[in-house]
């Protein structure tokens, strides 16, 4: 089994060649397909310095977006399974021969994803990314996979995951931690360029659409890498609208059969997008002291769906609290920390 794996670039030098190396070192037929997107850094010529046959790289003209340049490397795969790699991330030692094994004997049409460290920009492990248990189930595990000893490994149809994944309006697997059979890619025609920071997201929920099962192995064999420039960070700084213009956008472009797979209809997944990304991503933004932010949050929601919001209590909530200035921040607080103690979470 050969492996793609594929590593969108832009001006990551600072951790280009740690992440490059720790594909380099696995003992794997595999490939690495670099795909620059324009980088002002010298990102470029410290892959060329490399100089490694398995390395084959792409320097686009101009910059193409992220989901476009998620494309542009996996479009240029050859493997029987792509892996998508940030250029700021790490493969773990045993990475990729493990995925060869448990690849080996599960369904032709199957996703593989599972759990990482987080990392610092120093490499130390700072935390730890494990199966969502919204998503993946007690009643999900199974036995009899060819895996690291200790290893708790998950399987759901891929209807039931969509089910799931559509009704949280999450995604089941773990964006550097995934591994899709080329076949699959070429039949949901790739990520697409209608996401600003959550195209895997909507990828995934293609995925299931025409994959058999999804597989969760709850075993730390990649690393995500946490700093001030990444994804996520970015996400929080360009005030959740980003997230929620995407989540939006979803509501409404999810085709019917996806839907029917799942087994739910548009409007499940319109009540979903106003309980949780509205109404409880409201609240805990609150709650967390960013009343500026949770009031944009609201008038999103009403705006993209005012009829679903005057109807939801927690939307209500949300904005008498906002109304009531300081004294709503602290209830608000109290709230949702009593909430999370119950493990009732914003949902996102």
């Amino acid at each position: 089994m050969k492996f793609s794996v594929c590593v969108p670039n832009y001006n990551y030098e600072r951790y280009l060649v740690r992440t490059l190396k720790s594909v380099i070192a696995q003992r794997a037929d595999f490939e690495i397909l670099v795909s620059d997107n324009a980088s002002t850094d010298g990102s470029v010529a410290a892959i060329r310095a490399l100089n490694d046959p398995r390395i084959r790289l792409r320097v686009n003209a101009l910059n193409v977006g992220f989901a476009g340049n998620l494309d542009r490397a996996a479009r240029m795969a050859t493997g029987d399974v792509i892996i998508m790699l940030s250029s700021d991330d790490m493969m773990r030692d045993a990475a990729l021969e493990t995925y060869g094994r448990v690849f080996a004997a599960v369904e032709p049409d199957a996703i593989v994803s599972g759990a990482s460290d987080i990392i610092d920009p120093d490499d130390r492990v700072i935390g730890r990314i494990g199966p969502d248990t919204e998503l993946w189930r007690s009643e999900d595990v199974v036995q009899g996979l060819p895996v690291p000893p200790g290893t708790t490994v998950y399987r759901a149809p891929a209807r039931v995951l969509l089910k799931r994944a559509l009704e949280s309006l999450k995604s089941p697997f773990n964006f550097l931690a995934t591994g899709v059979p080329r076949a699959l890619y070429e039949r949901v025609e790739g990520y697409g360029g209608g996401r600003l920071v959550n195209p895997d997201k909507w990828f995934n929920w293609n995925l299931l659409g025409v994959a058999s099962y999804g597989y969760y192995l709850d075993a730390p064999l990649f690393a995500y890498r946490w700093h001030n420039a990444n994804q996520t960070a970015q996400q929080s700084s360009s005030g959740a609208l980003k997230y929620l213009v995407d989540q939006y956008v979803s509501t409404f472009e999810l085709a019917g059969g996806l839907l029917e797979k799942a087994g739910l209809s548009r409007t499940d997944v319109v009540r979903a997008f106003v309980e949780r990304d509205i109404a409880r991503h409201g609240l805990a933004t609150l709650a967390r002291g960013d009343p500026t932010k949770a009031r944009r949050i609201l008038l999103f929601g009403a705006a993209a769906y005012p009829g679903q919001v005057a109807t939801n209590w927690k939307s209500w909530a949300l904005a008498s609290l906002l109304l009531s200035g300081p004294v709503g921040k602290q209830l608000s607080k109290l709230v949702y920390r009593a909430r999370a103690k119950r493990g009732d979470s914003e949902g996102r």
